[in-house]
């Protein structure tokens, strides 16, 4: 039997710069990885060696082949402002949108690191997007401190540290556990 499938959505805000690291804890637990960047987190990969993990870039063209098995679980670390609220609203114009608006409805154990500023977070979709995401069994995880009860803005000039800190059993304590709605 082959390992569960792990797809992880990665948007681009500084905790994309430990997406290697997840990559590696997720081999550590038994999931076979796959990486899903936006276009805004390519940057963020750049400086990391991801050669032995696929990283599925664009959509796929009519004649391929689909690229990622079925999903036994999605992590989005990190989640931005934008993938957030489009992701709530079902605003699948992107492959790793489609991938977790396809993961919502399928009810796939999915956990989110939200990483917005507090510019970000005080605009009223941010709120109401978390709650969508909540309601329908996703799991979101603060990026400083791991907590699942609450989320936190992240403070202007604390990126390096959050990167830092950042902690991938977080992710991977939530993914075991299916959600309940």
């Amino acid at each position: 039997m082959s390992e569960p499938a792990l797809l992880l959505v990665v948007c681009g805000a500084p905790l994309a710069a430990r997406v290697g690291d997840g990559v590696r804890a997720a081999r550590g637990r038994g999931w076979d990885p796959y990486v899903l960047p936006t276009d805004a987190a390519l940057p963020w990969l750049e400086e990391q060696d991801l050669s032995d993990v696929p990283v599925i870039v664009g959509n796929r063209r009519p004649s391929e082949a689909r690229r990622t098995p079925t999903a036994d679980a999605v992590a989005v670390v990190p989640a931005t402002f934008h993938t957030v609220n489009a992701w709530a609203t079902g605003n699948a114009d992107s492959y790793p949108l489609t991938t977790l608006c396809a993961a919502l409805g399928s009810r796939t154990p999915t956990v989110a690191v939200p990483y917005a500023s507090q510019e970000l977070t005080n605009h009223p979709a941010w709120s109401a997007s978390l709650t969508v995401l909540r309601r329908a069994g996703i799991r979101i995880v603060d990026p400083q401190n791991g907590s699942a009860e609450s989320l936190a803005s992240v403070p202007s000039g604390t990126g390096g540290r959050i990167v830092k800190d950042f902690d991938w059993d977080w992710v991977f304590e939530r993914i075991t556990a299916r959600p309940t709605v």
